[in-house]
C-alpha cells in the first residue's frame, strides 16, 4: 500500500518494520499524524519512532532479554523535557512489566496503575506539551489504554493473555481462562462483567480524563490527538457493543473497517 499516510503509520525503522497487522493498528491509533503540516509532522513521527521500536521489541521479548542500553533506547529522550524523559523510563518498565502470557493482574487497583504506566505515560511522551499539560494528558492515556485493551481482546486471548483483574473476574464468576479461550462469549456472565466494565469502571476513567478535555491551550496537533483519540474510543464502544461484546467477531468487523480505511486514504 502506498500513500503519505499509510507510509507515515510504519513509524519503526526498516531494522522493525511490522507485520501488516501491526501496520493496521499504527494507522488506527496515528494514521492523523500523516496530514499534520510537514514541519509538525516531523516533530511528531521523530517522538512516535523509539515508541514504536520498543513496542516491537517488548511484543518480540527482546526487550526482557538485553536491556535499554544495549538498544540505544534508554536515552532516546535525553534532549526531552524532564517529564518526559521519567514517563519514557516508566513506559519501558512497564513494556516489561506487562508483557507476556504468564502476567496476572490481580486487582482492579493493579489493572489502574497497569493502564497509568503503559500509556499514561505514553502520552506524556507526545510533542507540543506544555508543562501545565502532563498531568491531564496522563489521565487521558489511562483511557487510551482502556479502549485499546477492549480493541486487542481477541489478539491478546489468542496470545494467552488477560488483561482483566482476577478480582473483577471472580465477582462475575469467570477465571482468566474462560476468556483466553473465549468460553466467557455469549454467556451471562460476560454479558454482567462488561455492564460493570463499561457502565461503571469506564465511566470513572472517563471523569479521571476530563481535565485533558478541559485543556483550552493546546498546541493544535496535540488538540488534533485528543480529537481522533475520542473519535476512535466511540467507534470500539459503538461496534463492541453492537456485537454484543463478542471480542472475536468485533475483530473481524473492526479491523475488516480500518483496512478498507486506509486502503481508500492510500488510494487518494
Amino acid at each position: 500500500m502506498t500513500g503519505a499516510a499509510w507510509a507515515a503509520a510504519k513509524f519503526a525503522s526498516s531494522a522493525h518494520a511490522a507485520p501488516a497487522d501491526d501496520a493496521l493498528k499504527d494507522f488506527d491509533n496515528a494514521g492523523w499524524v500523516a496530514r499534520l503540516p510537514p514541519s509538525i509532522r516531523s516533530a511528531w513521527i521523530e517522538r512516535i519512532r523509539p515508541i514504536r521500536v520498543a513496542d516491537r521489541i517488548a511484543e518480540s521479548t527482546v526487550l526482557h532479554v538485553v536491556g535499554d542500553e544495549e538498544l540505544n533506547l534508554a536515552r532516546q529522550f535525553d534532549e526531552a523535557p524532564a517529564p518526559a524523559r521519567a514517563a519514557w523510563e516508566t513506559y519501558l518498565a512497564a513494556l516489561r512489566t506487562y508483557h507476556g502470557r504468564n502476567l496476572r493482574v490481580r486487582t482492579l487497583a493493579a489493572h489502574r496503575k497497569m493502564l497509568d504506566r503503559l500509556s499514561g505515560s505514553l502520552l506524556q511522551l507526545v510533542p507540543f506539551l506544555d508543562a501545565h499539560h502532563y498531568e491531564a494528558i496522563r489521565a487521558f492515556g489511562v483511557l487510551d489504554q482502556f479502549f485499546n485493551n477492549l480493541r486487542d481482546l481477541a489478539e491478546d486471548s489468542a496470545q494467552g493473555i488477560c488483561y482483566f483483574p482476577e478480582d473483577v473476574l471472580r465477582r462475575f464468576g469467570l477465571g482468566r481462562d474462560d476468556v483466553v479461550s473465549g468460553r466467557c462469549l455469549g454467556t451471562a456472565a460476560w454479558r454482567e462483567l462488561m455492564a460493570y466494565w463499561l457502565g461503571e469502571y469506564l465511566p470513572e476513567l472517563d471523569r479521571a480524563a476530563a481535565s485533558f478535555d478541559a485543556c483550552e491551550d493546546l498546541h493544535p496537533s496535540v488538540a488534533r490527538l485528543r480529537s481522533e483519540f475520542r473519535d476512535r474510543y466511540a467507534r470500539i464502544l459503538d461496534l463492541f457493543c453492537a456485537v454484543d461484546f463478542d471480542f472475536v467477531r468485533f475483530a473481524e468487523v473492526y479491523w475488516n473497517d480500518v483496512r478498507v480505511t486506509a486502503a481508500g486514504i492510500s488510494a487518494a
